[in-house]
């Protein structure tokens, strides 16, 4: 059970930092662009491709956090098998 709170809890605080990061560049980018009236120059464009970088790595925490609680779900699994048998397993 303990592993499953400190998951979630490191998911959470994973979550929480990308997205504030995501929302500082989205300021930075809209600083740069009003700062000097050019949308195309090479730092404003720089931070929207940070943006859409971090944006798109998103899925991949989903997987993390799918294959996460498999994890966690078969540990708690295979140790209530050992439990039961009433020791440790014998191969």
């Amino acid at each position: 059970m303990k592993n499953m709170q400190s998951f979630i809890l490191g998911i959470v605080v994973v979550s929480v930092t990308l997205v504030i990061g995501i929302y500082i560049l989205s300021q930075i980018q809209t600083t740069l662009v009003t700062s000097t009236g050019n949308a195309t120059a090479a730092a404003p464009v720089a931070a929207g491709d940070a943006v859409t970088a971090l944006g798109n790595g998103t899925p991949w925490l989903t997987i993390l956090v799918v294959v996460g609680f498999a994890v966690i779900v078969l540990g708690m699994l295979t140790s209530g098998f050992s439990q039961a048998s009433g020791g440790a397993p014998v191969y």
